[in-house]
């Protein structure tokens, strides 16, 4: 018996070590994206270092389609959500905030894992002026550095490449302090 469950762990470690593929997204921080942590639950990645963001396109709650790229000049604030997570209710007013005191940047959400109906009633509740992309079966949010969990916030700079990345809930001054940070950069 111990020489079976000993084979089983040997072929697990085996398999796991097999995954090497550095095109594969490591949402803990690896990837090749260069983050740096900031604080916990925030990461940076210095302007030498940024790399495109993965492609992002689809429909979003109102029916219209968005394509990430199309916003390529102006730095991006991406935002995956969920109407039944709670920190994102707790961070979804303040993101809300910060796109209107923000015109220059863009704010897009990223709804995910949930029925387009109670996404829509989210909106319309929190007063959310920003486009949300539907991500249903979380396919969208499978190629960026997140963690699985939500809330998860993602900036990028006016080039489309990722410069920081905040993982649960975002708080204002430090989202504040990177997109003063991007203008510094421009």
């Amino acid at each position: 018996m111990a020489g079976a469950v000993a084979a089983v762990l040997l072929a697990g470690g085996g398999l796991a070590a097999c995954s090497t593929d550095a095109n594969k997204v490591d949402a803990t921080g690896g990837g090749g994206y260069g983050f740096v942590q900031q604080a916990p639950g925030q990461d940076f990645v210095a302007p030498a270092q940024r790399r495109a963001a993965p492609k992002l396109a689809g429909e979003t709650l109102d029916g219209d389609q968005l394509d990430l790229a199309s916003l390529r000049g102006k730095p991006v604030v991406l935002n995956f959500w969920a109407s039944w997570c709670a920190p994102c209710r707790a961070e979804t007013p303040h993101l809300v905030t910060l796109a209107a005191d923000n015109p220059d940047v863009a704010f897009v959400g990223v709804d995910e894992k949930e029925e387009p109906a109670s996404a829509r009633a989210f909106v319309r509740d929190f007063k959310v002026t920003y486009h949300s992309v539907i991500d249903r079966l979380g396919t969208l949010a499978a190629g960026w550095p997140i963690s699985i969990g939500l809330p998860s916030t993602l900036v990028l700079d006016a080039e489309g490449r990722i410069a920081a990345r905040f993982t649960g809930g975002v708080v204002p001054e430090d989202l504040t302090k990177i997109l003063a940070q991007l203008r510094t950069e421009a």
